[in-house]
């Protein structure tokens, strides 16, 4: 069998200084219309999430700025200017293009091109160096983002002085996803998941919870595709299968291809194959993998728990050629 999962890693990696300085200014260009990218600087090596800074300069108003990397759009929002963090996908060079248009119609771009050597996949401390108590960061994704399926989340709660949060949720599109506790790690909360998540634009928010009551920040994001697993099941908890129906016939190889979801959140994912356990993994919501199998018969049950202690489970009947 082979597992094609990539484990979401908790890494606290060296920053290039030209990337982790302290905050600047970014001052647009002179001429009309320009996009001016003050970070990061052409030639950097630098960790992902990348520090942007995008200014603008046009005697018409800017009502769009766009973040492309390697010709993909990753961000979009209408604004003039922007500081964010945002992911790159991989290491190895990377084009970093801030694309901008006005409303008489103008395009206008600047480009820069960087390396990139490593991924955090915690919040960095730049982002939350100025957070105030009784507030959330959401450091990944970021408001605008557009990004495949699962999404990375990470987050950072201060709870009132004095306090820890009491537990951390997780909303997509209103509808609770994830909680922590009583998902943990260690005996610890978690302060990452990755979640499967539909094409299309999302609302996101994690709340958290202290003596003051809750407390919460909220961006949108877009789904482009599903890069793993499947869609989320439209109704929690439960488990979609998109890979797989009952009574398939198959050619030596059963391709799994599932999501899972809960209120919250998924605790463990299993594929039971003729009564021994195959493949099992932990704080996963997806599975994406292939079995091979001998010619015949053969009953492949998906097994999950969910954070709550609830257990669910879906049953395929394979015959494989």
């Amino acid at each position: 069998m082979s597992n094609r999962l990539p484990l979401v890693l908790v890494l606290c990696l060296p920053f290039a200084l030209n990337q982790r300085s302290a905050a600047q200014t970014c001052n647009p260009g002179n001429a009309d219309p320009s996009v001016t990218i003050c970070m990061p600087t052409a030639g950097g090596t630098l960790t992902s999430p990348l520090h942007l800074q995008i200014a603008t300069n046009d005697s018409a108003k800017v009502d769009m700025l766009q973040v492309w990397y390697n010709g993909v759009k990753r961000w979009e929002n209408p604004v003039s200017s922007a500081d964010l963090f945002l992911v790159a996908e991989n290491t190895g060079p990377y084009r970093i293009t801030a694309l901008a248009h006005d409303v008489s119609g103008r395009w206008f771009q600047s480009t820069v091109n960087v390396t990139i050597n490593g991924q955090a996949y915690v919040c960095v401390p730049e982002q939350v160096q100025s957070q105030a108590p009784h507030s959330v960061v959401i450091c990944q994704p970021t408001d605008g983002e557009i990004h495949f399926s699962p999404v990375h989340l990470t987050w950072n709660a201060i709870a009132a002085p004095g306090e820890q949060p009491k537990s951390v949720q997780i909303f997509v599109d209103g509808k609770s996803v994830f909680q922590t506790p009583p998902a943990l790690s260690n005996g610890y909360p978690l302060p990452a998941t990755a979640l499967p998540m539909s094409v299309g634009r999302h609302r996101l928010s994690v709340q958290a919870y202290d003596s003051q009551g809750a407390f919460k920040s909220t961006i949108y994001i877009r789904v482009n595709k599903i890069y793993q697993g499947c869609a989320p099941p439209t109704v929690l908890p439960d488990i979609n299968v998109c890979s797989l129906t009952d009574g398939q016939t198959v050619n030596g190889i059963i391709t799994v291809k599932a999501a899972a979801g809960a209120s919250t959140g998924i605790k463990r994912m299993a594929e039971i194959l003729d009564g021994s356990q195959v493949f099992a993994i932990g704080n996963h919501a997806i599975l994406d993998n292939g079995i091979s199998v001998s010619p015949g018969s053969h009953t492949l049950i998906i097994q999950v728990t969910t954070n709550s202690g609830t257990h669910l489970q879906k049953t395929f009947n394979v015959t494989s050629q």
